[in-house]
């Protein structure tokens, strides 16, 4: 594609936002040449080395949000907020509408996780999600009939952040711990491959031939493994004996957060888990971002233990 277009990333520095960030910087500076990067602190030393790379700093003052964005927005081409969940539901509501407001023609929603649309939380699903699906519908009435196009990407499991004891992964002591059948398989993406997905989903929606390719909710998988798979896994590169695999309740743990709403949202990531609601290996859009791999080699869990 031979289009030269701009990005701002809302978040730019933050835990994924600062991936995604150096992905546009370092491997489509061709196809974006310009690369906005809002934050809160300028003078951190993430800022100081994506400006480094290129980047356009725009300080994103939540005192004075319009404004903020009025002057990052204006003649950009995609939008991606990657705020985290903490940031106040007006805030995000506010970047929506101005990147309508700005003829922004690609707003990507702050999602990247859990595909929340599956879940079966009749009456206790967990705050969080239900913000995020308020702010999508709002979004998109914002801009219909408008040249904006609205896109929600759902990546599974961060794959730097979820090899953790929290969700069942005790690397350190070789045991696992999940909810539900051990052979269930789980989506983990890494951030850096969100990012280059992002930026490959961008160039489509902007082609001319290719928009109507990009629909306006899509699922990306990295990589789709199980617990008894990063089992395996662990046993072979140390060395070592397969480790213990302790399988939970799964009705037991859904009865309990029925029971308590408002638990930690890692507890209801683990039923989806088990449900297989986080197996994204059949349902994805990996062959329209990166068909057979041509762009990149998707990062995989061995990947992730080797450079850890």
């Amino acid at each position: 594609m031979s289009g030269r277009y701009s990005v701002a990333i809302v978040g730019g520095t933050g835990r994924l936002g600062f991936d995604v960030s150096q992905v546009f910087l370092d491997e489509f500076h061709t196809t974006f040449p310009t690369v906005r990067v809002l934050t809160r602190d300028p003078s951190t030393a993430k800022v100081q080395q994506l400006a480094e790379k290129g980047a356009l700093i725009n300080l994103f003052d939540q005192e004075d949000v319009a404004q903020s964005l009025a002057e990052a927005f204006t003649g950009v081409d995609v939008v991606i907020n990657a705020l985290p969940t903490t940031t106040p539901k007006d805030v995000k509501r506010q970047v929506a509408e101005a990147a309508v407001k700005h003829g922004v023609k690609v707003f990507f929603l702050s999602e990247f996780g859990v595909d929340h649309n599956k879940n079966n939380f009749p009456g206790y699903d967990h705050h969080e999600w239900e913000v995020k699906r308020q702010l999508a519908a709002e979004a998109r009435e914002l801009a219909r009939g408008t040249p904006t196009q609205v896109i929600a990407v759902y990546t599974g499991l961060f794959l730097e952040l979820a090899l953790n004891p929290f969700m069942g992964f005790d690397l350190e002591n070789n045991v696992f711990t999940c909810i539900g059948p051990p052979s269930q398989k789980i989506t983990f993406t890494s951030k850096a491959d969100i990012g280059r997905a992002l930026a490959r989903l961008s160039e489509l929606a902007l082609g001319p031939l290719t928009a109507n390719k990009v629909p306006e909710e899509l699922r990306i998988a990295g990589t789709v493994v199980s617990y008894e798979s990063i089992r395996d896994l662990i046993a072979r590169s140390k060395g070592i004996q397969k480790g213990e695999v302790k399988s939970e309740n799964l009705e037991q743990l859904k009865n309990k957060l029925r029971q308590t709403p408002g638990a930690h949202i890692v507890e209801y990531i683990r039923v989806l888990m088990g449900e297989g609601k986080l197996d994204f290996s059949e349902d994805n859009a990996n062959s329209l971002v990166n068909p057979a791999e041509a762009f990149w080699k998707w990062k995989s869990v061995e990947d992730q233990l080797r450079d850890a």
